[in-house]
């Protein structure tokens, strides 16, 4: 896909730089000194964190919160901001309170039905405010998602269940690493290196590499992952080229990704204006 101007009002993590790409262009707003894992859009600001174990207004490049270990997963839910990661805790984010701990490294937050769950490498599903187990696997859990009123949760063995019933939904070959809910429909993608819509099985494209993100965007679907390439998934084209990872993607309102623009700084393009050809990340 030689450019796509409809692309606008999503934000990505190439690594350790954070991009708003807007209508053919891309923008830089953000830069950290290791890898971005989570993106969040909390009360009208957006927040990032990740192996800086920090977390940050992306906006104003302020930290909000410090923590000893990598943060994995951010979550806004009951007009709170969490964040979890690799050394198994849970925090209210400012006002830097343990919510919750866990056997092992926390790999996904969610707010659902006005409950906040957790999940990761001790292959339970928790509601995280009260502490309780909600589902075993017998894996690791790496994505949970809220669809259609019901929770869903999957991993490394490759298996989707509806969280709260422990019904199995879908089995793949090889661990799920990202869930997504967009236009009516679950969508599901990993290690196969495929994005699938999750009920039917249907695959909506294949890629080079393993699929990280998957991202909910204006009626759209995006996926990327290690190759640094960002697929709009719907209809299997390619709309960014990069030569780093995708780690993290996000879908910001109208308002904030405006000041987000006028705050950052526009990477320079050549003469025929191909994110797919050019960017480096």
């Amino acid at each position: 896909m030689a450019e796509d101007n409809s692309v606008t009002g999503l934000v990505i993590a190439l690594g350790g730089r954070i991009y708003a790409l807007h209508q053919g262009t891309i923008v830089r707003i953000g830069e950290r000194s290791n890898l971005v894992h989570a993106l969040c859009v909390h009360e009208g600001r957006l927040y990032d964190a990740g192996r800086t174990m920090q977390v940050v207004n992306t906006l104003t490049g302020g930290t909000v919160a410090e923590r000893d270990h990598w943060i994995l997963a951010l979550c806004s839910h009951g007009g709170r901001l969490y964040d979890a990661g690799s050394t198994n805790r849970i925090f209210d984010s400012f006002s830097q309170t343990e919510v919750g701990k866990r056997e092992d490294a926390i790999q996904a937050l969610c707010s659902h039905g006005g409950r906040l769950y957790d999940a990761g490498d001790c292959c339970r599903v928790y509601e995280t405010l009260a502490g309780e187990p909600v589902a075993t696997r017998e894996d690791w859990i790496l994505a949970l998602c809220s669809h259609a009123g019901g929770l869903y949760d999957a991993g490394a063995g490759g298996e989707i269940y509806e969280t709260l019933s422990s019904t199995l939904v879908a089995r793949r070959g090889e661990a799920v690493l990202a869930l997504a809910s967009a236009g009516g429909c679950l969508y599901d993608a990993g290690e196969e290196r495929r994005v699938y819509e999750t009920f039917s099985g249907s695959v909506l494209g294949e890629r080079e590499e393993p699929v990280a993100v998957l991202c909910a965007h204006a009626g759209r679907l995006y996926d990327g992952g290690v190759q640094g390439w960002l697929f709009d998934s719907l209809s299997n084209q390619n709309v960014l080229a990069g030569r780093k990872g995708i780690t993290a993607a996000c879908s910001v309102p109208a308002d904030l990704f405006a000041m987000l623009l006028a705050q950052g700084e526009q990477v320079p393009q050549p003469s025929w204006r191909k994110l797919t050809d050019w960017f480096a990340g």
